[in-house]
């Protein structure tokens, strides 16, 4: 799973999203597909529902768009604005017993 970290700071201006990690000061923009990613991880989010929900707003092929997801997830990671959590204890179904 993918959140925000909190030590990103954000505002929205004409459709761009402009961070700021709070750590570092280093400061990011994004706009298109970055941004509706960025509002996407407003509540923790797997890369698979990620990939999913740019499908249905994107044309692009679904290996392609894996790829360009992960991509751009491992920049966000590695600029400590957003953290990769393992899943939470409890979400898989379980087998009835």
């Amino acid at each position: 799973m993918f959140v925000r970290s909190p030590s990103a700071l954000w505002t929205e201006l004409d459709g761009q999203f402009m961070l700021m990690n709070i750590e570092n000061g280093s400061y990011y923009e994004m706009a298109g597909i970055g941004g509706v990613i960025w509002q996407m991880l407003e509540t923790p989010q797997s890369e698979a529902d990620i990939v999913e929900a740019v499908l249905n707003r994107y044309q692009v092929e679904r290996e392609q768009c894996a790829r360009d997801v992960r991509a751009f997830l491992d920049k966000l990671v590695a600029t400590h604005v957003v953290t990769e959590q393992p899943e939470a204890a409890g979400t898989a179904a379980h087998p009835a017993g």
